[in-house]
């Protein structure tokens, strides 16, 4: 029976969730389930008697690792941007800051699209490292494996070539594997992906 992830094994997944942005979501996702973690975001819960801003407070206190990519932020179509990611990012910190001795040792990676551009709409985060992925997913895994690699200091993380083979195999098998679940490959749910990920692992179709 595989081991139920604990505090130090969750990272919050804090990005956006549309058609767009799916190839770097699947490779972040994959990349951390490969490194031996768990992903946890609010998209895993849905019941409408929760408040989401609970939901999301409750999962960031259950995660020792974090995610954050805050490159969207541009202007909708509606004339507004968007800032969920850079609200729940200033939640992290701030769980990290004011939490007790478990969240103090709270760990980020802050990803964006191009180095630097945070400063046009968010300087509080002047000095911090952020890394930009220029929104290439083998980036993404990339930046994903030497995050938790250098925080965690596990030895059981796989390199980076492998985790780029067995990604890019995964990616190949998938428009297979989600034929059977009814939903096209950048539609398939959070839960249904992970589940699809996990099994893809344990089971080493690549």
């Amino acid at each position: 029976m595989a081991k139920t992830p604990g505090y130090n094994d969750r990272v919050f997944f804090n990005c956006p969730f549309d058609a767009q942005y799916m190839p770097l979501f699947r490779a972040i996702i994959f990349s951390i389930y490969r490194c031996g973690f768990s992903p946890r975001s609010a998209l895993e819960e849905d019941n409408g008697l929760d408040v989401r801003l609970d939901k999301i407070i409750r999962l960031i206190s259950l995660c020792k690792y974090g995610v954050h990519d805050i490159s969207r932020t541009e202007v909708g179509a509606n004339g507004y941007p968007r800032f969920n990611m850079p609200f729940e990012l200033g939640l992290f910190f701030g769980a990290k800051k004011l939490g007790d001795n478990q969240q103090k040792n709270k760990n980020a990676l802050i990803l964006e699209k191009k180095a630097f551009s945070y400063q046009q709409f968010l300087s509080d985060l002047n000095g911090v490292d952020t890394k930009s992925h220029n929104n290439d997913p083998l980036v993404a895994l990339k930046l994903i494996r030497e995050w938790l690699s250098t925080t965690s200091r596990r030895k059981t993380i796989p390199t980076l070539l492998i985790l780029k083979n067995d990604f890019e195999e995964f990616e190949k098998k998938l428009p297979v594997i989600a034929k059977e679940t009814g939903y096209p490959v950048d539609e398939i749910p959070f839960n249904d992906f992970c589940r699809m990920v996990e099994q893809a692992i344990d089971k080493k179709v690549w």
